[in-house]
């Protein structure tokens, strides 16, 4: 009977924690830092409170202060159009805030490198790129729920079968169960995945809007597969040596 390898376990199981709480920890910021208004599919919005010091800063001024990341234009823009109480009442630029008022945000957006990245809160209740996104939710969820579990029972099989010496499989097979796993919390909390990162070529071209674990998944099988090509080479160089070591007798 193979023995257990409790250190190769012990150290994926750690690195799986310390991805999904990377993943987690990101999705939590995006919640509350970006703000989206989807007609028909979801709002999503940020609320600010202001503090003492902040106490007699028009809303304008409040929010150049708050929203660091976004240009002067944008928070302009931001404080004309989707600055409103929480009760819903339109805020103006210019209004004053006293201590404790709260200022929520309809729409907020973070541009990192404009016409190629942004910053985007939306919520995708499909697999990647929106796929079963309008299957009906009776059947999505569990459906998602149970390939999710499927393939960490089929992760830890192949992790039994890794040597620790195979660190490419390894890592592989860590961040592919770290993002299967930090998109399965958002569907048991939410019923839904959050993504938030856009890559684009401008607005015309536009790479579906995706999150920290699904680039451990890219990444992670990545990794495996270029694994499995160095495994294919390996033995067919074997193979050779082993024939021309039988040659040569």
């Amino acid at each position: 009977m193979k023995s257990i390898n409790f250190k190769k376990y012990a150290l994926f199981f750690f690195l799986v924690a310390v991805l999904v709480g990377i993943d987690q920890w990101t999705k939590q910021i995006s919640e509350e830092r970006l703000a989206t208004q989807r007609p028909g599919a979801f709002s999503h919005t940020m609320l600010l409170e202001v503090d003492a010091a902040n106490a007699g800063k028009t809303v304008e001024e409040f929010l150049r202060e708050e929203l660091r990341f976004n240009s002067d234009e944008e928070i302009t823009q931001i404080a004309e159009r989707y600055a409103v109480t929480p009760s819903g009442e339109r805020l103006r630029p210019h209004t004053e805030l006293a201590a404790g008022d709260e200022v929520e945000i309809l729409r907020r957006e973070i541009v990192v490198i404009d016409g190629y990245w942004d910053f985007q809160y939306t919520r995708n209740p499909g697999a990647a790129f929106g796929i079963l996104a309008d299957a009906d939710e009776s059947f999505r969820e569990p459906f998602f729920r149970v390939v999710s579990v499927v393939a960490l029972l089929l992760i830890l099989v192949l992790l039994q079968q890794t040597k620790m010496g195979q660190r490419i499989l390894f890592s592989g097979l860590t961040f592919v169960a770290a993002g299967a796993v930090g998109n399965f919390v958002d569907r048991i909390r939410f019923g839904y995945v959050i993504d938030f990162v856009v890559w684009k070529y401008t607005d015309e071209y536009r790479w579906p809007t995706f999150n920290v674990a699904d680039v451990l998944i890219c990444i992670g099988f990545a990794l495996i597969v270029i694994e499995m090509i160095r495994d294919g080479l390996r033995e067919r160089a074997e193979k050779k040596l082993a024939s021309e070591a039988g040659g040569s007798e």
